[in-house]
């Protein structure tokens, strides 16, 4: 049996088909084909149900792609363990991000960790949040960089980061020429808010229901889905919103936006590493860590942003 084949049988069920896996794997799609039906071959037993476009695992299916998942699981262990004995830093690193950190703090970090480590190639896969938890459970990702904990005995969560979330708003605003805002005065302005299960707007529904606001009160002028259509629907004058400073640092050194502090209870979220618990980091991974947490505890990338000490323990 080849763990080439077995990755293939597992590259498919992820994609949804053979074309999309070809692609991943960047080999034609007879070859995928070959290898799949080389694979039933050496088992015995018809692994995938065409239809249409579209693949399904049969029962024996089931069984092979969970084997091969762990399979995989064990070749990536043996690999870090002989890259230990190895001497600069290689291979590639994945890391997993939810949408927050995903875009607004990682890519200037990973670009200078890349400088620094040239042999090792870096990935980035944003997702959301349970979707990253969910992989690294799985062992396809090592790591992942979230905006909330979702507790499981499997996972382990350390402080990566703080970030402090601003009210903003067009320079024309009445409040443009202040030096913040109370929480509660968010129930007098039209507010943009972002969509359900946002990071950012959690942080602001704790903090409005702490300040005695209750949903009622708010005037929600619209919700939307991307930072970039919320800071456009400010600019536009459609309301005001509450947002990562971090997403507005080009808007408000222009002056295109105003951001304002917020007085209010809880207006930080933090930014969590997620792990498998009890599982060491491979060495890429752990000098990924090291150099985030220099990075941050510098200032240099990030300015204006907490960071938490003991980040990497």
């Amino acid at each position: 049996m080849d763990l080439r084949h077995l990755r293939t049988l597992r590259t498919i069920v992820e994609k949804g088909s053979f074309s999309h896996a070809a692609d991943a794997l960047e080999i034609s799609q007879p070859a995928v084909s070959f290898q799949i039906r080389s694979l039933e071959d050496a088992l015995g037993h018809r692994l995938l149900d065409r239809a249409g476009r579209r693949v399904a695992l049969t029962e024996a299916g089931e069984i092979a792609h969970r084997h091969a998942r762990r399979m995989i699981a064990v070749e990536q262990e043996l690999t870090r363990e002989l890259e230990e004995l190895g001497g600069d830093v290689a291979g590639p690193f994945v890391l997993g991000s939810s949408t927050g950190p995903g875009e607004l703090v990682l890519p200037r970090i990973l670009g200078r960790f890349a400088a620094r480590h040239p042999r090792v190639t870096v990935s980035l896969v944003v997702t959301d949040t349970q979707s990253v938890c969910d992989r690294v459970l799985e062992d396809d990702l090592e790591m992942g960089v979230v905006g909330a904990q979702r507790p499981h005995r499997g996972l382990e969560f350390t402080p990566f980061m703080r970030d402090e979330l601003v009210v903003i708003v067009p320079p024309s605003h009445a409040w443009a020429r202040r030096d913040a805002v109370d929480v509660a005065e968010l129930a007098d302005e039209p507010v943009l808010m972002q969509q359900e299960g946002s990071g950012v707007r959690a942080v602001l529904e704790d903090a409005l229901h702490a300040a005695g606001v209750r949903d009622r009160d708010l005037r929600v002028a619209m919700e939307l889905g991307l930072q970039q259509s919320v800071k456009a629907a400010v600019l536009d004058g459609l309301g005001i919103t509450v947002i990562s400073r971090l997403a507005v640092e080009r808007e408000a050194a222009d002056g295109s936006l105003v951001a304002l502090p917020v007085r209010g209870r809880g207006m930080e979220r933090e930014f969590w590493v997620v792990r498998r618990a009890n599982r060491t980091l491979r060495r890429a991974a752990r000098a990924f860590l090291e150099f985030a947490d220099d990075e941050l505890a510098t200032s240099a990338a990030l300015p204006d942003v907490a960071h938490r000490d003991g980040a990497t323990q």
